[in-house]
C-alpha cells in the first residue's frame, strides 16, 4: 500500500527553525536564542512525525534533525566557553596573587631599608636632652660640643656688636638636624668668639631625648 503524501507544514516549519538554530549555534551569546529555536523547531518537528506517522515524513524528520543537531552544537559550544572562561578567570585570579604576592615582598623589604635607615640616622644623632641641659651659655665652646656629637649639619658665619669688647666680634650659627631618623629633632646654637675661641651665647633645641 503506498504512502499518502506528507503534510508539509509541520515538517517546513521545523526545517525553518531548525536551520535558523543551526546558523546561530556556533556564535557565544546569540546562541542561547539558537537552543530556543531549536527547541520550537524540534516540538515542530515531532508534530509533523506524528501529523504524518501514515504519510512519508522527509520534511519532518529533516526539520526533527536540524533542531536536534542545533541543540546539540549549542550545549557542546556552551560548555567549551565556559570552561574557557573559567580557565581565563583562574589564570587572571592566578597572576594577581603571584603580582601581589611580589608586592608584597617589595614593600617589606622597602620596610626594612627605612626602619635601618632610621637606626643608623639616630645611631649618629648624638644629641640627649641631658647634653643639651649641660652646656652653659658664656662657658661651652665650639670644640668642646664638637668633640662630643660631632660637625654640625650647616653653618654660617658672621660679626655682631659686643658690649663688653665694644666692638664687632665673629659669630657662628650652628645647626644640628636628625635626618631620615625614626623621631625628628634639631638643635641650634649661636656662637660667639671670646679670646679666640667661640664659646656659647644662646641654645635652642626641639625634640631631643
Amino acid at each position: 500500500m503506498e504512502k499518502a503524501s506528507e503534510k508539509k507544514v509541520w515538517g517546513i516549519l521545523a526545517i525553518v527553525f531548525g536551520g535558523i538554530a543551526l546558523l546561530g549555534s556556533w556564535i557565544p551569546i546569540l546562541n542561547n536564542g539558537s537552543f530556543i529555536l531549536a527547541i520550537v523547531g524540534l516540538i515542530l518537528g515531532v508534530i509533523g512525525l506524528i501529523a504524518n506517522r501514515k504519510n512519508t515524513k522527509v520534511l519532518a524528520l529533516i526539520g526533527t534533525l536540524l533542531s536536534l543537531a542545533a541543540a546539540i552544537i549549542v550545549l557542546y559550544t556552551q560548555s567549551v566557553y565556559t570552561k574557557s572562561i573559567n580557565d581565563a578567570q583562574k589564570s587572571y585570579e592566578k597572576s594577581s596573587r603571584s603580582i601581589e604576592s611580589s608586592y608584597s615582598k617589595s614593600s617589606s623589604i622597602e620596610a626594612s631599608k627605612e626602619s635601618a635607615k632610621a637606626s643608623s640616622a639616630d645611631a649618629n644623632f648624638k644629641w640627649t636632652d641631658a647634653y643639651f641641659d649641660s652646656i652653659v651659655d658664656g662657658t661651652t665652646t665650639y670644640d668642646e660640643i664638637v668633640a662630643k656629637v660631632g660637625e654640625p649639619n650647616k653653618t654660617s658665619t658672621g660679626t655682631e656688636y659686643d658690649f663688653d669688647s665694644d666692638g664687632d666680634v665673629a659669630n657662628k650659627d650652628c645647626d644640628w638636624d636628625l635626618e631620615d631618623g625614626s623621631y625628628t629633632a634639631s638643635v641650634s646654637i649661636h656662637f660667639v668668639e671670646k679670646n679666640g675661641t667661640f664659646v656659647v651665647d644662646y641654645k635652642v633645641g626641639s625634640g631631643l631625648k
